[in-house]
C-alpha cells in the first residue's frame, strides 16, 4: 500500500455501511457589504488578529495538545441525511507557528501515522517512511486549515491579500479578507469588534461531488498553559453547510523550540506520485459474467441478452473508464449498458457520473433516485469530469429506472431483490439465474464472529430465503467469489433454541 493509500485508509475510507452524504443547500445568503473605496488595510487587520491571539509573544515555541476528533461518516452512513454514523479517535498535534510547521499524529498510542506540513508541502509519515502528498487531497483533512494559528501564519505571507467586505456570519458582522483567484479563492472571516479569526471558507476537491464548499470554524478560546496565547477548544469542519468533522482540545501546553525537528518534513520523503488506478483482475463467474477485482473493491459485469449489466460503479471515473474498457474486450460490439446501484456509499457510486455521460441507464431502489440526481446534476468546477465537459456542449439525459423489491431484468435472467434488514434498508442484491450467482454488494464482507458484518450476512441470507433462491456461489465488493454455503452465519443463542411461551 502506498503512503497516500495508507493515509486514506487511516481516515476511514473503506466502506462499512450504506450511503453517502447528500449536499445540503447553503444557508441563506447573508447581507454582505462590499468593501468601500477607503476599505481597511487587510495586512493591518491580519496583524491585529495575530496580536489578539498572542502569537508574537509565543515566539518559536511549539504548541502541543491532545484532542478528540469525531469524524462524520457521511460518505457511508445509513441515510443520506443527518444524523450520520461517526467515528472518534484520540490524536496529538504539535504546532510551530513561528516556523509554519504542523505535525498531526493520528494516535497517542506511540509512533504511527502522522501528517506533517510546512507552508508549501505536506507529507504522510509512518514507520515505513514518508511520502509527499497533495495539500488538498479528497477526504484527507487539511490540518493547516483546521488550526487558526497556521491559517494566520500562511495568510501573513500572502501577496494578494485584500478586503472583500463586511458579511453577517453567525449573527455578527465579520470583516472578510480574501486571497487567491478562481478555484483557489479563500475567505477569512475576522470579527469586526475583536479581530478574532472566526472561519475560513474555500472550495475543496471532493471524491463524490468533484468539489465542495468547506468551512473551518473555531470556537471557545482557551489559554495555552503558562502563556497569554489563545487557541480554540472546538474546531468544526463543515462541508456544504453540514458538520463533517469536529474536534475538542481541552487544554494546550508548549515545548521549547528544541522540538522543532519533530515537525519538519523528513528529508528522505518520497516525492508525490500520481498513481494510476489499480487494474482489475478478471475472474470468470459464468460464460458471460465476470468479477472485476482490485485489492479494495470488486464489481460485476455481465452480458445478458444484448445488454451489459454493471453491478455497482465504484471508486472514481478512472475506475469506471477502466471497467468500460474491460467490457469492450469481454463483450465486443455495441451493447446498451445498465448500471445497477445496490447501495449509496460513495465508494460504490463514484463512477455513476461516467456511466451517465456514456448514456447508460442507472437502475436502483426508488428511494435512491433523489440522491443520485443530486450526484448527477452537480457541476464539477475545480477539475471538470467527463459529464461536466459533455454538458458544456449540450444536455446529457439522466436515464433512471426504479426497481421494485423483486425486479426482473433481461427476461428474468437478472433478478434484483431488496435486502431490507434492520441494517440494510434500501440496499439491493442481484441474482444471476443462469450462473446461480448472487451479488451481495456491501453486505457480506470480512469480520469476526461478533462484528456487524455477521449481522449483515444474516440479513442477506434472510432476503435470499424470502426470494426463494439458493445460489451456488456469491461475491461482494469486499468478499471474494465463494460457495454460498460458506456465507458467515450467526450461531443461534441458547435462548433462541427454547420455545416461546404462550
Amino acid at each position: 500500500m502506498t503512503m497516500l493509500a495508507a493515509a486514506i485508509a487511516t481516515v476511514g475510507l473503506c466502506s462499512t455501511s450504506v450511503v453517502a452524504m447528500a449536499p445540503q443547500p447553503a444557508p441563506p445568503a447573508s447581507a454582505c457589504r462590499v468593501a468601500p473605496a477607503n476599505s481597511p488595510d487587510p495586512a493591518a487587520w491580519l496583524s491585529r488578529s495575530i496580536g489578539v491571539l498572542g502569537l508574537r509573544e509565543f515566539g518559536d515555541r511549539i504548541r502541543v495538545a491532545r484532542m478528540t476528533t469525531v469524524t462524520t461518516m457521511d460518505y457511508q452512513s445509513d441515510r443520506t441525511y443527518p444524523p450520520f454514523l461517526f467515528s472518534a479517535s484520540e490524536q496529538r498535534q504539535l504546532v510551530g507557528w513561528h516556523a509554519g510547521l504542523v505535525r498531526h499524529e493520528m494516535s497517542i498510542a506511540g509512533p504511527g501515522f502522522a501528517i506533517v506540513s510546512d507552508s508549501l508541502r505536506q507529507a504522510a509519515v509512518s514507520p515505513r517512511g514518508a511520502q509527499i502528498v497533495p495539500r488538498l487531497t479528497p477526504n484527507l483533512v487539511d490540518e493547516r486549515a483546521m488550526d487558526p494559528w497556521t491559517v494566520l501564519g500562511d495568510w501573513r505571507r500572502a501577496t494578494d491579500l485584500r478586503v472583500e467586505g463586511i458579511c453577517r456570519y453567525r449573527d455578527y458582522d465579520r470583516l472578510v479578507l480574501r486571497r487567491g483567484n478562481g478555484s483557489t479563492v479563500e475567505r477569512l472571516f475576522l470579527d469586526t469588534r475583536t479581530a478574532y479569526p472566526i472561519m475560513l471558507e474555500r472550495q475543496e476537491p471532493h471524491s463524490l461531488w468533484g468539489d465542495a464548499r468547506v468551512e473551518y470554524l473555531w470556537s471557545i478560546w482557551t489559554p495555552v498553559t503558562g502563556t497569554r496565547s489563545l487557541a480554540p477548544q472546538y474546531t468544526f469542519r463543515l462541508v456544504e453547510g453540514v458538520v463533517n468533522l469536529q474536534r475538542h482540545t481541552p487544554s494546550f501546553s508548549s515545548l521549547s523550540a528544541d522540538s522543532t525537528p519533530l515537525l519538519q518534513i523528513p528529508a528522505n520523503s518520497r516525492p508525490q506520485m500520481d498513481l494510476p488506478p489499480a487494474v482489475p483482475d478478471t475472474i470468470r463467474v459464468g460464460a458471460t459474467t465476470f468479477l472485476l477485482r482490485t485489492p479494495l473493491y470488486t464489481n460485476v459485469v455481465t452480458l445478458q441478452r444484448d445488454t451489459v449489466y454493471v453491478l455497482d460503479a465504484q471508486v472514481s471515473e478512472a475506475r469506471a473508464r477502466s471497467d468500460s474498457s474491460w467490457i469492450a474486450r469481454l463483450f465486443p460490439g455495441r451493447h446498451p449498458v445498465v448500471v445497477v446501484v445496490t447501495d449509496l456509499a460513495w465508494p460504490h457510486i463514484a463512477g455513476v457520473r461516467f456511466w451517465v455521460a456514456q448514456g447508460a441507464t442507472i437502475a436502483t431502489h426508488p428511494m435512491n433516485r433523489g440522491f443520485l440526481e443530486s450526484v448527477v446534476n452537480r457541476s464539477w468546477t475545480i477539475e471538470p469530469d467527463l459529464l461536466t465537459r459533455k454538458r458544456q456542449r449540450g444536455p446529457v439525459p439522466f436515464r433512471f429506472r426504479a426497481l421494485g423489491p423483486d425486479a426482473a431484468l433481461a427476461g428474468g435472467a437478472v433478478r434484483v431483490h431488496g435486502i431490507d434488514g434492520a441494517g440494510s434498508e434500501g440496499a439491493l442484491m442481484v441474482h444471476l439465474r443462469d450462473d446461480q450467482f448472487l451479488w451481495t454488494g456491501d453486505f457480506v464482507q470480512p469480520g469476526g464472529p461478533d462484528s456487524f458484518s455477521r449481522v449483515y450476512a444474516e440479513e442477506v441470507i434472510a432476503a435470499a430465503t424470502r426470494a426463494g433462491i439458493t445460489p451456488q456461489r456469491y461475491a461482494g465488493m469486499h468478499a471474494p467469489l465463494n460457495e454460498w454455503a460458506r456465507v458467515p452465519r450467526l450461531a443461534p443463542t441458547p435462548d433462541a433454541a427454547r420455545p416461546v411461551p404462550d
